[in-house]
């Protein structure tokens, strides 16, 4: 792996002098801003760091990834942009760079993000990814540089990690993980695990906050068991259902990190920590598929077999098969949405009501307004 650190300290001159000019335009024009973007998690937001990873054995740099939109597959796990290139777009901002891109402008941003990673350490750890907390700790780096550094002082570095914004989508992995373990499974409650996860997430926001950041979009876990490679994997015991047990983690998962998000807002001083309900509005769009377009909610687009998942997305013959019209499909390959999804999704992110995001949604954040229709 790419030593993002010695990297760091080589740019670092270019970002303090892209910093100065940054700030000193916002404070002309005295509007509220989102200066920069950094993104934290797993493939949901991966942008290609998983393929500067020897070995590495998660990975989305090969065709048909990325077909609708890039001229060339970039890592990004579907066929398209991700929620948060459409994020970015909403903030006027340029899609974070992969951490480990080789001379990445990370001036307005830095995308840390590595498919198969979660919030423990052991998820995804044989197959050599980047996980959370090494993530957490690249950006305190990053924060520790940018204020030692700065010629102006730790006032302005810290104005400017200030008016960031940080996205973290995480715990998917870990709840499959759970699932495909037994193991783990005959020693430790479902109950137990949430609570461990929970407790990882805690820390790495308050480590987040410790280091500057100040503004936050987080996101639960998605119904895991309604992704055409669940319902493949549990179709001896749901016939291929949504496999009740992930779903079940999920909202467990989700209720208690409600309560986390709520204490977190109030225990971490001048934070704004706004919540994604990701689960109930990818329920919504499978409950209701026509309403919003969509003709197949169970299977990949990409990929062959049952639920087009028993042969992986690029691994079919020819190369690039794939379904005709990639609108009309939830799901882009086992697991990961399709860009329309991921369009519709931060559409909502941004001016979205309580029952997507809470207790405001990014618009309001961002402008510094707490209203926002709910």
């Amino acid at each position: 792996m790419m030593d993002f650190r010695r990297r760091m300290e080589k740019s670092m001159l270019t970002i303090l002098v892209g910093l100065w000019i940054i700030s000193s335009s916002v404070a002309a024009k005295k509007q509220p801003y989102v200066l920069a973007m950094f993104v934290l998690g797993d493939s949901l937001a991966d942008a290609g760091n998983n393929n500067y990873i020897p070995h590495c054995e998660v990975r989305a740099n090969y065709t048909p990834y990325g077909v609708s939109f890039f001229p060339s597959p970039t890592g990004r796990f579907t066929n398209g942009r991700t929620a948060f290139d459409f994020i970015a777009t909403y903030l006027g901002l340029p899609y974070p760079p992969p951490s480990l891109q080789p001379k990445a402008n990370f001036m307005r941003g830095i995308n840390f993000a590595s498919g198969g990673s979660g919030l423990l350490d052991s998820t995804g750890a044989r197959s050599n990814i980047i996980t959370l907390s090494h993530q957490v700790k690249q950006f305190e780096h990053f924060s520790y540089m940018l204020t030692r550094k700065n010629p102006s002082g730790p006032a302005q570095a810290k104005s400017y990690l200030g008016k960031s914004l940080y996205c973290i989508t995480i715990g998917g992995n870990d709840i499959g993980d759970y699932i495909a373990n037994t193991t783990l499974q005959n020693t430790t409650t479902p109950q137990q695990f949430v609570r461990m996860l929970l407790a990882n997430f805690d820390q790495y926001i308050t480590r987040l906050y410790s280091s500057g950041a100040r503004k936050f979009l987080v996101f639960d876990i998605p119904d895991l068991g309604c992704a055409p490679n669940t319902r493949f994997a549990g179709y001896n015991l749901d016939k291929g259902a949504c496999l009740n047990l992930a779903n079940e983690l999920a909202v467990a998962y989700n209720t208690a990190f409600k309560t986390l998000v709520a204490h977190l807002n109030q225990k971490l001083d001048g934070a704004s920590i706004i919540q994604l309900n990701t689960y109930n509005y990818f329920m919504n769009i499978i409950q209701n598929a026509k309403a919003y377009g969509f003709k197949d909610t169970t299977t990949a687009c990409c990929g062959s077999g049952m639920f087009n998942v028993q042969v992986s997305c690029g691994k079919t013959k020819p190369l690039t098969m794939f379904c005709n019209n990639t609108s009309e499909y939830v799901y882009w390959d086992g697991i990961h949405p399709t860009e329309k999804v991921n369009a519709m999704f931060s559409h909502q992110i941004w001016t979205g009501n309580s029952s997507v995001i809470y207790p405001f949604n990014l618009s309001s954040l961002v402008l510094g307004k707490n209203s926002s229709g709910h």
